[in-house]
């Protein structure tokens, strides 16, 4: 956990906050729903079996990123992620308490995280009855599977929309000339506290496991 703030003994400096494993996930996840978004917005039969496979990365990606939450960095952890309504209103009121994440980064980062599970899950159950077919597509009833379908072809909607959110508030930050949108490159926030520790064989073993996870899960099907 940060260290209490304290503006006269310990003075805010650029600390680092965000751990290797942590940035290397952020942008292969980022790719990653660019990606799916790109294939499965196209329609081009030829990009599905991609499209497909970029929906198995974001499930694998997602348990790493519930992993990390648990045993990560830090910053990384689900501790972090502090957010309320009253911490929310009171971030825009600029009277919000200083931390890695600010209220509605943190909400918004659970938000993307929940869509995105959504719509990877649902493209499990997901057919065109035709061509392309989920893995769970097979087992499943009629029913459930015209229901994920019709999710799947609407929730990623929502994922535009939380992406062109948090695009936008980096780019308020840009604006402002705030050094916050080069975090997630050189780790380093603006911070009064602790810095945190990479822990690179954690994370390997980490992505190992939730790759193991996604696989063994598919294997089974």
């Amino acid at each position: 956990m940060p260290e209490p703030l304290d503006p006269v003994t310990r003075p805010a400096r650029f600390t680092l906050v965000w751990d290797w494993p942590l940035r290397i996930w952020h942008w292969v996840f980022a790719l990653s729903i660019a990606a799916s978004l790109v294939t499965g917005l196209l329609g081009e039969i030829s990009l599905m079996e991609w499209h497909m496979r970029l929906g198995y990365c974001a499930l694998g990606l997602l348990l790493f990123r519930l992993g990390w939450a648990l045993w990560g960095g830090r910053y990384a952890r689900l501790t972090t992620f502090r957010t309320s309504p009253s911490r929310f209103i009171a971030h825009f009121r600029g009277r919000g308490s200083e931390g890695p994440r600010t209220a509605p980064g943190a909400a918004l980062a659970l938000l993307i995280f929940a869509v995105v599970a959504i719509q990877a899950m649902s493209g499990l159950y997901t057919t065109d009855e035709i061509f392309t077919q989920g893995p769970l597509a097979r087992g499943a009833d009629d029913e459930t599977v015209e229901v994920m379908s019709a999710v799947h072809h609407r929730v990623y909607w929502a994922v535009l929309a939380l992406i062109s959110v948090h695009l936008l508030a980096h780019l308020v930050y840009a604006l402002e000339r705030d050094p916050t949108p080069l975090s997630m490159f050189t780790g380093r926030k603006r911070l009064a506290a602790e810095p945190t520790r990479h822990l690179l064989v954690r994370g390997i073993v980490t992505a190992a496991a939730a790759a193991a996870a996604v696989w063994w899960g598919l294997a089974q099907v």
